[in-house]
């Protein structure tokens, strides 16, 4: 590819989210007569909590009483759905629940499709906002119904928000609440789990990107265009904060097969997956159901990695690539050689800095980001390994 090419295809990407920021959200629900046939004889229940600060969190609950609580958090512009497409095979949480787990999907304030879709309060919210409160408020909501304590398995930004949390990240209550990250605290929410996977979830950007990303840091023109994009974040948060990528999933849904081509072989999907790696049909459902809003202020704390390689609170007063090592709980982290995060990230400064005393990697060849989670073979390569790690925690390592 030419430099020309990859400028293009750079702008293109990094743009993403100046260019979703005029779209709004068509309100779409669930897909429940897909839904209704991996579902035959399960227990789904509607559960909802809410945060300290006002948000309210719809769950999806696939009820296994007595089974050990697993809580799925979702990555930077998804939501739930991603673990629970409409395809038996690259469906996590139908997988843990015929295994016998107690599984609570989750979805991020503001959101989440009908009937399970989350409200916020606002929309100038950070990524900390989801750390000091909505895994808060999901952690003892689940812990305090089932009286156990849940596993978290968070996919990119889910996993990132699990760092976040584990690290003590706190806010008052209201869009400008003070941050910190209280080393008390951390100590008590390190106990609160018995223990977390990270999938694609990078602490921070130390070893440079992978794939796609790692293209476009070499670019001159690569940290100016991160800049250009931040400012126009900032001006953004001003005006309009809510950036609503569910205007991709509308577009698929209207006009499925433009959704498909997408999915196969279009830059969003580019971007997500390696698409050798899933079926077309696959991504099309994760582009038109898990497709969803964010903030401009998410938005900038993401971008801003592009900048510096420590991953911080939006304020810039913690740094939470350096503050790893407060993790305590058991933690497995899982990548891919082809995932954009950048498979040394998880390794060096994920579990080979974290104190946990069980920890655990692994890196799936030729995997790419959101493959990781429903990818071709994950039902035979990916699953497996999660589902036996945890088996390994509750036993006691």
């Amino acid at each position: 590819m030419d430099s020309r090419k990859m400028m293009k295809r750079g702008l293109l990407v990094l743009g993403c989210a100046a260019g979703a920021a005029a779209l709004r959200s068509l309100g779409r629900t669930a897909p429940p007569e897909e839904e209704g046939d991996l579902a035959a004889g399960m227990e789904i229940r509607l559960e909802t909590f809410r945060t300290r600060d006002g948000a309210v969190l719809r769950v999806k609950r696939y009820a296994r009483e007595g089974g050990q609580p697993v809580i799925l958090a979702h990555g930077f512009t998804g939501n739930g759905l991603e673990f629970d497409l409409p395809h038996r095979r690259q469906n996590l949480a139908l997988f843990l629940a015929e295994n016998g787990y107690d599984v609570w999907v989750s979805s991020f304030r503001g959101c989440g499709r009908d009937p399970y879709r989350s409200e916020a309060p606002h929309w100038l919210h950070s990524v900390d906002h989801l750390a000091a409160f909505d895994a808060d408020a999901l952690i003892r909501g689940v812990g305090e119904t089932t009286g156990r304590k849940p596993l978290w398995i968070g996919h990119s930004m889910g996993g990132m928000v699990l760092y976040m949390y584990l690290q003590g990240a706190a806010m008052e209550a209201g869009s400008e609440g003070s941050f910190r990250a209280d080393a008390d605290l951390a100590a008590e929410r390190n106990r609160s789990l018995l223990g977390g996977i990270a999938i694609g979830s990078p602490p921070g950007l130390h070893q440079g990107g992978g794939d796609w990303i790692a293209s476009l840091s070499r670019l001159p023109a690569f940290r100016a265009n991160v800049s250009g994009l931040v400012s126009y974040l900032e001006r953004l948060d001003r005006k309009s904060p809510c950036i609503d990528f569910g205007r991709l999933g509308a577009v698929c849904e209207r006009n499925p097969r433009l959704g498909k081509q997408l999915a196969a072989r279009g830059p969003v999907a580019r971007a997500l997956y390696n698409a050798k790696n899933v079926d077309p049909d696959v991504g099309y459902s994760l582009l038109k159901w898990a497709s969803d809003k964010v903030t401009a202020r998410m938005t900038i704390q993401i971008v801003r990695l592009g900048l510096d390689p420590d991953f911080r609170s939006y304020d810039g007063t913690w740094n939470y690539t350096a503050g790893m090592e407060r993790l305590s709980a058991p933690m497995f982290f899982v990548t891919g050689t082809r995932d954009f995060a950048g498979a040394d990230n998880l390794r060096l400064q994920g579990y080979q800095a974290v104190s946990s005393p069980i920890r655990d990697y692994k890196c799936y060849p030729e995997y790419g980001h959101t493959d990781l989670v429903m990818g071709k073979r994950v039902y035979e390569e990916v699953y497996p390994d999660i589902l036996a790690w945890m088996r390994k925690v509750e036993s006691g390592g």
